[in-house]
């Protein structure tokens, strides 16, 4: 049974009986509502027994991965690292050893060159050219590096058509003229191409816009939603007149709040709701019942759902592993209020240009180091695997998720402890045995390192869980005769 769990105008937690308890006290508003809206939705209540019930025969959403923005210079920068720290970094991020990445978000540039008609390549059958420019080039290298490490999935998102076809002709602002819809589907076709006939590389996954509500003052592009369906409907039938199998996303709504209004006139048309595959939002901390709609949405009409950016803001109460655990109860929260299928940071350090939000790394001199906003990342993204499943789990004391990976049959807990003080954490499973079991965790003095369990297996272990940490257990299960 789903029990309610109500955040006051004092900003304390009530549980279901009315019982007032307040929160840590560095805690931010933002936190605690995301902790509220999870216990709505999740088995993760305050007054429900203390033994948590994993259960994984019930399973939800299965996993494409966790991923990284490489687009606005990031992967520019990475790749003009000297080659001891990239591969320090990119071993960090995508190694097995690291954070296990395995979806890139990278950014189509507007900058491709139009062949003339008499060049080797137009003979050949294409019409823009993108070798030339830098930070895309920067992002395939990156991309090659990265799948040296492991699988890694390419999702391509427009951050601004060419300015040319432009109602403002600038790379900030204005919307894509109408008239040069066909054009500008033309352009992306001859991009997805371009990557799979010359660089032998497919994108998996395409998205038309990167946040169309959001005007400058950086690369952007205004849309309404039935403009947007226009452009849709023009792209897909030119990907699939040209035999493209890239996946359409969109629309990468700046908020799940607005997801719903770009997403259902797009739904409601049988044509254009034909040329899509995935639903994408920037997630926000205060967008609950945005989350709601979203996963009833992509769920009715059997679309995957991705949140494709979010970031801790640059803000004193996230300093140090105050921001890891903020990152860590957003992801749980979208993992299982959204049921997202994907989650993806923002980028490893902020754009030049850019402000009031971090990186998952922090340069320190020369050297970039990691933070405790990349382990609190890297506790889900090193563990929680490709094509694993999410699990019902009920009862506890602190918000957790559960996944099960099918192909070793295998479980993984995140547990949040945001309070100052340990806490015990019984995990059972009816029917299973827990086997070779591992913990890691994530602290003040910790970072993802492996926390010691007793060897023992059986259907239930306790975890202790330090003041403030993050904490990972992996096990193989088997069914008890």
């Amino acid at each position: 049974m789903i029990e309610e769990t109500n955040l006051d105008a004092d900003n304390h937690l009530r549980d279901p009986a009315g019982n007032q308890r307040p929160p840590s006290c560095w805690c931010s508003r933002l936190f605690c509502q995301a902790l509220a809206a999870l216990l709505c939705i999740s088995p993760v209540g305050l007054s429900q027994s203390k033994s948590v019930l994993l259960q994984p025969e019930i399973q939800y959403q299965r996993l494409d991965g966790f991923g990284i923005t490489i687009g606005s210079g990031s992967a520019k920068e990475i790749m003009a690292l000297p080659a001891s720290e990239r591969i320090r970094i990119l071993d960090l991020v995508f190694g097995p050893d690291g954070a296990r990445v395995n979806i890139v978000r990278a950014e189509v540039t507007w900058a491709g060159q139009r062949l003339a008609m008499t060049h080797p390549l137009y003979l050949r059958g294409f019409m823009y050219y993108f070798a030339e420019n830098e930070d895309e080039t920067a992002q395939f290298n990156l991309f090659r590096e990265a799948q040296k490490r492991g699988e890694i999935l390419w999702s391509s998102c427009v951050w601004t058509p060419p300015p040319q076809w432009k109602s403002n002709q600038s790379l900030p602002g204005g919307s894509l003229l109408p008239k040069h819809y066909e054009d500008f589907a033309t352009y992306l076709a001859a991009y997805v191409e371009f990557y799979k006939k010359l660089r032998f590389h497919d994108i998996s996954v395409l998205s038309l816009q990167n946040a169309p509500s959001v005007s400058g003052p950086n690369q952007s592009c205004i849309f309404e939603a039935e403009p947007f369906k226009e452009l849709l409907k023009i792209v897909g039938k030119k990907f699939i007149g040209r035999g493209i199998l890239s996946r359409i996303m969109l629309p990468d709504a700046a908020g799940w709040d607005e997801l719903d209004a770009y997403a259902q006139p797009i739904l409601a048309d049988a044509e254009a709701k034909g040329m899509v595959s995935y639903l994408s939002v920037h997630s926000a901390a205060t967008d609950g019942a945005g989350r709601a709609k979203a996963k009833e949405l992509s769920k009715r009409h059997s679309l995957r759902l991705w949140q494709t950016e979010y970031a801790v803001p640059s803000d004193d109460r996230y300093v140090g592993l105050a921001g890891g655990l903020e990152l860590a109860m957003q992801m749980l929260t979208d993992l299982a209020q959204a049921e997202s299928h994907a989650w993806i940071y923002w980028t490893l350090f902020p754009p030049a240009n850019s402000s009031g939000r971090l990186g998952l790394l922090d340069r320190s001199g020369s050297s970039i180091q990691g933070t405790k906003r990349f382990w609190a990342f890297a506790q889900f993204s090193r563990h929680l695997a490709r094509n694993s499943v999410r699990i019902a789990s009920r009862g506890g004391t602190v918000p957790l998720v559960a996944f099960r990976n099918p192909e070793y049959n295998a479980i993984m807990v995140v547990l949040v402890n945001a309070s100052r003080q340990s806490m015990t954490e019984t995990l059972e499973l009816k029917g299973w045995n827990l086997e070779r079991r591992r913990a890691y965790r994530t602290s003040e003095k910790e970072d993802g390192v492996s926390v010691p369990l007793p060897p023992e297996s059986g259907p239930t272990i306790s975890l202790n869980l330090e003041p403030s940490s993050i904490t990972t257990l992996v096990a193989q299960i088997r069914r008890i005769s």
